[in-house]
């Protein structure tokens, strides 16, 4: 299965520390930054009327309408996105959040719930 361009997006912002990722139009451009806290910076800009930027905002925008987040697997790490939309100067824009799953965070929930081995005696 070919991976999507928000997958590739979100793994690219992963990859570089990033917790959020903002999807607006400009000047005829879909822009993507990928942020981490305050700080961001541009990873990717596609010329809106392109084909992979119109899957891009469908898929957040069908991101937008679900009530459970989207997982993805990144370097063998699970992520939850969630997306939410705002207004970017009378634009509809994206704002992802990207977060490790308790399940798989080093130190998460499950690790904290796995029993030592039985020593045997």
């Amino acid at each position: 299965m070919a991976v999507d361009i928000l997958e590739r997006l979100a793994t690219e912002a992963i990859g570089l520390a990033a917790d959020a990722l903002d999807v607006e139009y400009k000047d005829g451009f879909e822009e993507v930054f990928a942020n981490s806290g305050p700080i961001g910076f541009c990873i990717a800009r596609l010329e809106s009327s392109r084909q992979e930027a119109v899957r891009l905002r469908e898929a957040c925008d069908r991101l937008s309408r679900q009530k459970r987040p989207r997982r993805i697997s990144v370097a063998g790490l699970e992520y939850s996105l969630r997306c939410a939309t705002f207004d970017s100067f009378g634009e509809e824009a994206f704002h992802l959040t990207l977060r490790p799953s308790p399940r798989t965070e080093p130190g998460g929930a499950s690790a904290a719930r796995r029993r030592p081995p039985r020593s045997e005696v």
